[in-house]
């Protein structure tokens, strides 16, 4: 993770799949982060493939500076945005 400040270098690791969104039940809850959905995004393994999707969310999913409009697969160096939460997969 490399923003916000708080978390930065806090690893996230992807077996199956985690979710992104203010909702409790998310894997990476943001509760105080107004332009993230309730359940806004996931990152999943398929097949050995790390996916991203965004859930139709108000504000959007952006992988290197792009909105996300299909899943798409990471690699690594890509940067990902959701809300003020920005990743860099690995």
């Amino acid at each position: 993770m490399l923003e916000p400040r708080s978390n930065k270098g806090t690893a996230i690791s992807v077996a199956q799949e985690i979710t992104f969104g203010r909702a409790p039940g998310c894997t990476v809850a943001v509760p105080d982060d107004t332009f993230v959905s309730q359940v806004h995004a996931r990152v999943f393994n398929d097949q050995g493939n790390i996916i991203i999707e965004d859930f139709g969310s108000t504000n959007g999913t952006f992988v290197n500076g792009t909105r996300l409009t299909i899943p798409q697969a990471l690699h690594k160096g890509d940067r990902v945005q959701i809300g003020s939460t920005v990743l860099e997969a690995n």
